[in-house]
């Protein structure tokens, strides 16, 4: 929704006239500027429901419409249908569902998730674009010592301990447990390292459950935080000595993207689209998922040689700032949009 919310104000910015449909009580309706107005539907597939919603967009004479989250990527098509409205739908997340190519554009967030689109969803390639998705990166670039010393205090860290930060939604995708399979090999060569979790968790979940049943082991104790969903990550990836991605399955990857925003240097899995952030040795360090040695090895590198985080941090963020503009980003989405909007007019 984060990415929808800039995208959306970015668009505006162009010059355009932007209409949000989303769910009644969504995130959305408290965040987007006034000047972006806002239709609501809980996108069911009730007859009653649909017809409301496409007897609207006739009214409205929308030129495109862009679909992001999963359950409005078949909603869009079928406006589509039964509007004739052409369709652009961005694939965040690689899952098979054969309506993708049914929209009249799929924009990839990554190669990897073009390649799966192309693959298993079978989208032409007539029908795809790939461009990557972007963060607000005034948030990640300008972060203060002054925030930044705030978070720390919050995480209770000593001055000389190794801070490890993962972000995110705490599921099994996600990868925590190669981490914390890995903690006790890391602390034998690193014993100030500290794990700190930052995103949204569930304790009667039973993968939280398991990753708390190891973190009762000796090695592990008092280790590691758990902080929680936080507004202010930017602050946290500055004050992480590394940020880790364990992903298991990763479309694209923005913790990393925020985190070399921050210049703060990355070790992540060699999986999905995570490559095309991570160039191993120079913004990072790439490790092979599911695998709890070559994670702590890495980690255990980059503790030991403040010269190399230093170095891959300070590539992280060149390369963030010369490839993730969001303005040009934005005019990439832009152009694609545009360009269902001229094929509709000289349609009709």
């Amino acid at each position: 929704m984060t990415y929808c919310k800039f995208l959306s104000e970015q668009i505006e910015r162009f010059g355009h006239d932007v209409t949000v449909l989303c769910r009644p009580g969504s995130w959305l309706l408290s965040h987007l500027p006034p000047s972006i107005n806002v239709f609501e539907s809980d996108l069911s597939r009730r007859p009653v429901e649909l017809r409301r919603v496409a007897k609207w967009i006739r009214e409205q004479g929308f030129d495109v419409m862009h679909s992001h989250m999963s359950s409005a990527h078949f909603f869009g098509v079928l406006m589509r249908m039964m509007t004739g409205t052409p369709v652009v739908a961005t694939a965040h997340q690689c899952s098979l569902q054969l309506h993708w190519r049914m929209n009249d554009q799929v924009i990839a967030n990554s190669n990897a998730t073009a390649v799966y689109q192309r693959k298993f969803n079978l989208v032409p390639a007539s029908k795809l674009t790939t461009v990557h998705c972007f963060t607000d990166l005034d948030r990640f670039l300008n972060t203060t010592p002054k925030a930044v010393r705030w978070v720390q205090n919050e995480m209770r860290i000593k001055d000389d301990d190794f801070v490890v930060g993962v972000v995110g939604n705490v599921v099994s995708h996600k990868g925590h447990l190669y981490l914390f399979k890995a903690i006790e090999q890391i602390v034998a060569s690193v014993p100030n390292f500290k794990l700190v979790l930052v995103g949204r968790f569930h304790r009667d979940q039973a993968y939280v459950k398991r990753l708390r049943s190891l973190q009762r082991k000796p090695a592990l104790l008092n280790r590691v935080k758990w902080l929680g969903l936080r507004n202010n990550v930017q602050d946290f990836m500055a004050a992480f000595d590394l940020c880790v991605v364990p992903s298991v399955e990763e479309s694209l990857g923005l913790v990393a993207l925020e985190a070399m925003a921050t210049g703060t240097p990355v070790v992540a899995s060699d999986t999905g689209g995570l490559p095309e952030i991570v160039q191993s040795n120079v913004t990072g360090l790439l490790v092979p998922r599911k695998n709890p040695d070559e994670l702590a090895r890495a980690v255990i590198a980059m503790a030991q040689d403040a010269e190399m985080r230093r170095r891959l941090g300070d590539g992280g963020r060149q390369f963030v700032q010369e490839n993730f503009d969001p303005e040009v980003l934005a005019r990439k989405v832009e152009a694609v949009l545009l360009g269902q909007a001229k094929r509709r007019s000289a349609a009709a």
